[in-house]
């Protein structure tokens, strides 16, 4: 139609319909920020998200390579179309009526929007075709399968229309054709009846197969998938890509799965029409299946639409098809995963069953598949298990293959606290695979450290932050903590002896100049002239001797003769006292860490085994404290 001279009307219309967002969105995982949406960019290759969208404004603009623009601008440059096209696919799209500046061109406008509209219901009369013969004498066998073998009630066959294809070459197309009239041409771009090899006239597409309808989004039959009843190849049998339906392109149930999945801010993908089926009908119903292809980027971007978490569990078989298709799933979205973009978890059940044969194996199957689900490990730790599966690390080859396989893995992770931490975790997985630690040799403890540092720099690479910047961030923590215990101890008398008390206990000291000098004062008065801690007589005392250390009274001001909002911070001196005795603790914490870090590095290199092991353990008693730390202030 590159002929047809759009209306202005018809392009007015197609822009004020169109959602930047849900435009955006087949392309691109956006994520909130702020009032904005951010997401990698598609117009080039980016680790970190430099591509935001604003909803308000329908624009969108690129920081890293500059595109920007509207959302016909955005599918013009990603697509490679014309103005003209991109309004066209878009106005058939939100079922706009096409005009045209020249009334002979409505004609063909009307009938190629016309031969869209005869393939959905072309596609909806076999559909209801296959439910009529699936009743039939010649259906019982498919009906039995259904009933028998996969445990379907009648209610939950109607509702997903399943059918069955007659044992016939020529009944679909001798219904479609010679009863209800419809033209060969259309009833083959539906894809339900295809050429004979030898030429000839046509043959039907399905042959004595049990039939499952997939819909689009918005519930139309779009294909089918078949399934064999004799045992011949292949087992599945989908339809042909057609202008409706791609396979890479689209998911089994999204269309009863969409509102779930917004519910329950996740979604759960399967690999069999069975599985998902099973699962809608036990009432777990934010689950969609793949069409026996690999689950793509595009499968993804389609799902992130509805879930604002990013959360995606893949449950494909446990087998080794399954596992090989888990990996390829993780492979294709490895870009979004590692980015953080997406949240990928895995989920395989126990001794190989996929979902289907799960369900109908006990009366509390379905308790326990949601139990699966919600302890869900993410895909790394996943990963790990499945490099870990068979392998005995006694065993030296196994030890190598295990090593690489980890050493590869956190190689690619970005986020450096997540890479520290598997690093960690896989380094101890490795000296227990050993026996007791100190039975390494220093070689292999050697290898173990030193070459998962090098791989994946976690020790020597921190945030990427100047040091300067780090150093400058740790001293405002210590700042804010030693300046918030002299303000409550100067200002509630109550709580003075709690905060000696705590200090003493935990070995704190204060360590910038100002403060550890005006703490020496307070010791120093306290012991020498009839201060009681209950009293505020230490206050004034300080404030008179002040004068004689005008160094200090730039800092001290702020203390004696707080703002109203450090007055504020008085109303809650237990809480405020125990957030700055953790900020104090988890600073000296974190540079014992760096020091513990720095000697693993020292002694890696003179291969002493004792001094690493005791270092190595060290650092996993401080991770443990933060961890306690973080849990006591929150």
């Amino acid at each position: 139609m590159d002929y047809i001279r759009l209306h202005p009307e018809t392009i007015a219309e197609v822009k004020d319909k169109i959602d930047l967002v849900e435009i955006i969105s087949d392309y691109v995982v956006l994520q909130k920020k702020g009032n904005e949406l951010s997401g990698l960019c598609p117009f080039h290759e980016e680790k970190s998200p430099s591509f935001s969208v604003n909803p308000v404004k329908q624009l969108y603009y690129c920081f890293g390579c500059g595109a920007g623009g509207g959302a016909v601008k955005f599918l013009m440059d990603i697509n490679k179309q014309s103005f003209k096209e991109v309004v066209l696919d878009l106005a058939q799209r939100y079922h706009i009526p096409i005009k045209s500046l020249a009334p002979e061109q409505q004609k063909e406008i009307q009938r190629q929007i016309t031969i869209r509209e005869q393939l959905y219901e072309i596609l909806a009369v076999a559909s209801g075709f296959f439910q009529h013969s699936l009743q039939q004498p010649q259906g019982r066998r498919a009906l039995d399968y259904l009933q028998q073998e996969r445990k379907l009630d009648d209610a939950t066959i109607q509702q997903f229309k399943l059918g069955y294809a007659p044992d016939n070459w020529d009944t679909l197309y001798n219904y479609l054709v010679e009863v209800k009239h419809y033209s060969i041409s259309l009833v083959a771009k539906a894809g339900l009846i295809k050429e004979r090899k030898n030429g000839g006239g046509y043959i039907d597409y399905f042959k004595h197969r049990l039939m499952i309808p997939i819909c689009d989004k918005d519930g139309r039959i779009i294909a089918f998938g078949a399934r064999s009843l004799d045992g011949s190849e292949p087992k599945y049998l989908n339809s042909p890509d057609t202008e409706l339906f791609s396979k890479s392109h689209t998911l089994f149930l999204l269309d009863q799965a969409k509102q779930a999945i917004a519910k329950n801010d996740k979604v759960i993908i399967v690999e069999g029409y069975f599985d998902a089926i099973a699962l809608h009908s036990q009432n777990i119903k934010n689950v969609v299946a793949v069409l026996g292809t690999a689950l793509t980027s595009h499968h993804v971007k389609i799902l992130s639409r509805y879930t604002d978490s990013k959360e995606i569990i893949v449950n494909f078989d446990a087998d080794k098809a399954g596992i090989k298709a888990t990996e390829r799933a993780i492979k294709e979205v490895e870009n979004l995963i590692y980015t953080g973009q997406l949240k990928l978890k895995v989920v395989n059940i126990p001794n190989g069953k996929d979902a289907d044969e799960f369900l109908n194996a006990s009366d509390d199957s379905v308790e326990k598949y949601q139990r699966l689900i919600d302890s869900a490990p993410l895909w790394l730790d996943w990963q790990i298990d499945q490099i870990l599966k068979d392998k005995n690390l006694s065993n030296s080859g196994d030890f190598e293959l295990v090593f690489q396989g980890m050493t590869k893995l956190i190689r690619k992770i970005s986020n450096e606290v997540t890479k520290n931490h598997y690093l960690l975790s896989c380094a101890e997985i490795l000296t227990k695979g050993r026996s007791p630690l100190n039975s390494l040799n220093s070689q292999e403890l050697t290898k173990i450290y030193h070459n998962l540092e090098n791989n994946s720099k976690s020790y020597q690479t921190k945030a990427k932050l100047p040091r300067k910047s780090l150093k400058s961030t740790v001293n405002s923590q210590v700042e804010e903590a030693e300046f918030l215990l002299l303000l409550i101890y100067l200002h509630c008398p109550s709580w003075r002896e709690t905060i000696v008390n705590y200090l003493d206990e935990k070995d704190l000291l204060f360590s910038l100049d100002h403060y550890r000098f005006l703490w020496q004062q307070i010791n120093y008065f306290s012991q020498n002239i009839d201060i009681d801690y209950h009293d505020n007589k230490l206050l004034t005392t300080l404030q008179e001797n002040m004068v004689n250390h005008p160094e200090f009274i730039t800092f001290w001001q702020p203390l004696f003769n707080p703002s109203e909002n450090n007055k504020q911070r008085l109303f809650a001196p237990e809480s405020n006292i125990n957030f700055a005795l953790a900020c104090l603790e988890g600073v000296n914490l974190e540079k014992y860490k760096q020091y513990c870090q720095q000697q693993i590095t020292i002694y890696t290199n003179n291969q002493d085994m004792e001094k690493m092991s005791y270092f190595f353990e060290e650092i996993k008693k401080i991770e443990q404290q933060l961890k306690d730390l973080k849990q006591s202030i929150i």
